[in-house]
């Protein structure tokens, strides 16, 4: 029996193949993709973690002691720190696209109003009255 959370889950997992054999690449998918990077990010910091913990210990059980209980922990920190302020950096990116193709329509929209206000104002000159207020100051 399959509940609505796994139908999601497995639409979603379809939704991702199908994605990364788009060679088009009508739609992004890079979005969608980040909670599943991030959790393979926290796996294999993980496993590096594990391996760098075990290699220490073949090398001396002073080495070892010291990579379980300083460096292991501050090498798994460090690769997710890394890790998550890029997907972050890539995210934001992905959001700046969106709101620059959103506004695009605006920008054509509004762009040949622009030239009627510009012939229809007159030219002010504010540096000519800073300038006289200076001299007589002076």
């Amino acid at each position: 029996m399959s509940t609505p959370d796994s139908e999601r889950h497995a639409d979603q997992a379809r939704e991702l193949l199908h994605g990364l054999f788009d060679l088009q690449f009508r739609s992004i998918l890079t979005t969608r993709m980040v909670p599943t990077i991030y959790t393979l990010g926290i796996l294999l910091s993980g496993l590096l973690t594990i391996y760098s913990v075990i290699s220490a210990f073949e090398r001396s059980w002073q080495s070892g002691i010291g990579w379980l209980l300083v460096f292991g922990p501050a090498l798994f920190i460090a690769c997710l720190v890394i890790l998550r302020i890029s997907l972050e950096v890539i995210l934001v990116l992905f959001r700046l696209l969106v709101v620059v193709e959103n506004l695009e329509p605006v920008v054509h929209k509004i762009s040949g109003q622009t030239d009627e206000i510009v012939t229809d104002l007159p030219r002010i000159q504010f540096w000519k009255n800073w300038r006289r207020g200076m001299d007589s100051d002076n």
